[in-house]
């Protein structure tokens, strides 16, 4: 317990910082859906699906490489082997999607705005060199300057957001301090907002490299064949894997975008509609992020240790609890939510895929937590096997779903996958590296969650208030089952806490 206590802390200050920026982010969409259209909205999910997968070949498995080998091979060589090959591959990379942004622009469909491509190809090489830092105050245990840092950096985001999108603009169109307009439509094209929001973020993160500079001024160039060649062999597959299961996450916006029948609606507004509402997901995605990043350094750490697989099976019941207990949250309570982050009601109408990608991401959750074992066990192959199964799955559900279900379909067939993808790994995970997970616990959890969402959401009266409450009462079924089956660990916990 005193183990799982140090993990809960780290995920504590971990999430909390990637809870902020997420709910930060939060702040923004209601500022976003006011400004944008849907249409332009969906400028936004279209590109940042791009840059997703660029990321996974900027920072090429490096983070997790220098968990696996830190204690091998020693921090600081690792350390500098890789941050070497990131400085390479953002300098490649960003040199030619700034060389070749015109073109980049007319094959994306968004001729004339070459400076969305320069602002992310700029953004994406600074994101590269500031992963590793990153990795390495996850590694040296310091969640309250890792949680710092990120605060930093969404409370500068945000700023930059509303000193753009908002007072920009409102000086820009002569609204108030009439004596700065000129000056400011000097450098402010009030017409193309969608380039600002790009901007803000390359600015905001910008000044981390000097946040973390400490982390890297310690920093000796190397380059070691050997070294590089096994890093290499190790990290291909999560290159591949992450391909993959990036495709699983942003495939379903290209498909809307591309395949979307016109019966639907236009699809570049059903795109902004989407993007806007799997936001919704932030509630449970950052919950997943704020466990990742304490976890898979602390499993590392404790792989050798004859207790791990019982770490990793208690880790899993607690998580899945907490994560069922978000979904349902957030599932019953989209009738006042909505006012808070869709500011235009244009996006309600997506609101019915919520429940369903709230439980997809749920399996994703559980899915990145059965991962641990082809890390620990040196198969990371494996991990490439499930993510392009997953792959296929997400394809050939979105192509099957869509005309059908229209958004929701998409919604499904992420639920689709990341189910397929927790059972595979699951599978293979047990005959390679056995791990006491209670299945009838979690699954339990997962089925009585379902329950209580489609129960909840079945209420309907004409007084939102009443709504709430009567849905509300629903999470008391669950807290219940919960207290009951983990009663004896409670009792512990708490006797411990007050002594």
């Amino acid at each position: 317990m005193p183990t799982l206590r140090k993990l809960a802390s780290d995920t504590v200050w971990y999430g909390l910082s990637n809870i902020i920026s997420r709910f930060a982010n939060y702040l923004l969409t209601p500022i976003h859906t006011k400004i944008f259209l849907p249409q332009e909205y969906g400028i936004i999910g279209d590109l940042y699906v791009y840059v997703a997968f660029l990321n996974i070949i900027y920072t090429f498995g490096t983070e997790t490489s220098y968990f696996r080998y830190a204690n091998d091979i020693g921090e600081q060589k690792i350390y500098n082997q890789n941050f070497t090959s990131l400085i390479l591959y953002s300098f490649i990379l960003s040199g030619l999607i700034i060389l070749f942004s015109t073109p980049i622009a007319n094959i994306l469909d968004y001729p004339g705005k070459e400076k969305y491509i320069v602002y992310l190809g700029l953004l994406m090489a600074v994101d590269t060199l500031l992963s590793l830092p990153f990795a390495r105050l996850r590694w040296l245990k310091k969640p309250r300057l890792f949680a710092f840092a990120k605060f930093f950096n969404i409370g500068l985001y945000i700023f930059l957001n509303i000193f753009f999108l908002w007072f920009c603009k409102d000086v820009a169109e002569g609204k108030y301090l009439t004596f700065l307009q000129n000056f400011v439509l000097m450098w402010f094209n009030p017409k193309d907002l969608v380039g600002y929001v790009f901007l803000a973020q390359l600015l905001a993160n910008t000044p981390l490299l000097w946040l973390l500079r400490k982390e890297i001024c310690n920093y000796q160039p190397t380059w070691d064949k050997n070294l590089a060649k096994r890093v290499f062999l190790y990290s291909y597959p999560l290159v591949i894997l992450g391909l993959a299961g990036t495709l699983n996450s942003t495939a379903d916006r290209f498909f809307i975008k591309n395949y979307l029948p016109d019966s639907f609606g236009n699809q570049q507004h059903i795109l902004g509609v989407y993007f806007a509402c799997i936001k919704f997901s932030v509630f449970i995605l950052v919950l997943i992020q704020g466990y990742r990043y304490a976890a898979e350094p602390f499993f590392f750490a404790k792989a050798k240790d004859k207790n791990a697989p019982e770490l990793l099976a208690k880790a899993m019941e607690y998580f899945v609890a907490v994560a069922c207990l978000s979904v349902i949250l957030v599932s019953l309570n989209t009738d006042w939510l909505k006012y808070l982050l869709l500011r235009n009601r244009a996006y309600d109408e997506g609101l019915v895929i919520v429940p369903t990608f709230l439980f997809a991401n749920l399996f994703l959750g559980i899915y990145y937590n059965l991962t641990a074992w082809f890390k620990i066990a040196d198969k990371t192959q494996y991990g490439t096997y499930i993510s392009l199964v997953g792959a296929i799955i997400t394809i050939i559900g979105n192509l099957g779903w869509l005309p059908v279900l229209g958004i929701l379909g998409s919604a499904v067939a992420s639920l689709t996958t990341y189910a397929s993808m927790t059972f595979l790994c699951y599978y293979w995970g047990q005959k390679f590296y056995p791990v006491p997970y209670r299945v009838e616990i979690i699954l339990g959890y997962v089925a009585l969650a379902a329950v209580l969402v489609w129960l909840g959401n079945s209420i309907e009266t004409n007084n939102i208030w009443l709504n709430i409450l009567i849905r509300n009462v629903f999470l008391l079924p669950f807290l219940g089952v919960f207290v009951v089956i983990e009663r004896k660990n409670l009792t512990k916990f708490f006797t411990n806490f007050k002594s």
